[in-house]
């Protein structure tokens, strides 16, 4: 079969210029079209890279330091002094830092009348009235806290920690003698010696805040004892003594130390104080944690 071949249709001049035109706008659409999807996806891409923000790290805050570790931090401030060690790296990591220590007090029970006793209680079982008493024992009268202090200081006030060697705060064991035949036939010499109260033993250890002439005197006690009075119901009888709590932060010294030692007056052990700021100081009991008393802030 022959091929037949049709001739194209001509097309006018402003056939042909109309059909350039619509090409031409087809063209810069899709160019358009194009660029937009581009600047879109790159504005996509740049808001998933915002979002991507380094988050800085915040340190948590430290714990107060305890009893156990102000008890760890002065036995070791004490065996570098007798041995001439420099502890001055070991005493900047406790500049500044928070503490809350604690002082067992009463666990004998309810102090005799007219007690002289620096820390005691007392409960009047007709009223329900319960008294504590618990009396800052450090201060410049004190040969080693004198020596340590110099001229520098105003006053030093504060505590010496009864009993040191418990790293926690709670009452020591009270061994009672054997009721049995064998301990009827003991000797006086051979019976179990009464404990020595740790107030007649020499103190080392003691918690102070170092006042300047010129400095703030909020916490200053000028001798006056923490002193309380509650009323219980009855059948609320305190049990295991009580807890004074002392808290604030540990301050250096002009030599940059937190603790201070000095040689004892009996050759013993060194005498260590912990200067500190006090900023919290109250009294609870052993048994419930129910505060009884509050000086300072908080």
């Amino acid at each position: 079969m022959p091929l037949i071949i049709y001739p194209l249709p001509m097309l006018t001049m402003r056939q042909a210029i109309s059909a350039a035109a619509a090409a031409a706008t087809m063209a810069v659409c899709a160019c358009g079209r194009d660029q937009s999807q581009e600047n879109e996806a790159a504005n996509t891409a740049n808001a998933g890279e915002q979002q991507v923000v380094p988050q800085l790290a915040i340190p948590a805050p430290q714990p107060p330091l305890g009893r156990e570790q102000l008890l760890v931090a002065a036995m070791r401030a004490a065996s570098d002094f007798a041995t001439g060690a420099d502890d001055r790296s070991k005493q900047d990591e406790l500049a500044n830092r928070k503490f809350e220590f604690r002082m067992r007090f009463g666990c004998g029970g309810p102090e005799p009348a007219k007690s002289e006793e620096p820390f005691g209680w007392s409960l009047d079982k007709t009223s329900g009235a319960l008294k504590v008493r618990a009396t800052p024992t450090l201060s410049t009268k004190n040969a080693p806290v004198k020596a340590i202090a110099g001229e520098a200081f105003e006053a030093v006030e504060g505590v010496w920690v009864q009993r040191p060697w418990l790293l926690e705060a709670t009452c020591p064991r009270v061994d009672t003698p054997d009721k049995g035949p064998a301990a009827a036939d003991m000797t006086p010499k051979e019976a179990p010696a009464t404990p020595e109260k740790p107030e007649a033993r020499s103190p080392n250890v003691g918690i102070a805040q170092f006042f300047t002439a010129a400095g703030p005197r909020t916490m200053r006690r000028s001798g006056r004892a923490y002193e309380a009075t509650k009323r219980l119901e009855a059948g609320q009888d305190p049990k295991d003594g009580f807890d004074l709590v002392l808290s604030g932060r540990l301050a250096p010294l002009p030599d940059g130390r937190v603790i201070a030692c000095t040689r004892s007056p009996a050759g013993e052990r060194p005498v260590c104080i912990v200067s500190v700021e006090f900023g919290k100081v109250w009294i609870e009991r052993a048994d419930t944690h129910e505060q009884i008393a509050q000086w300072g802030a908080g």
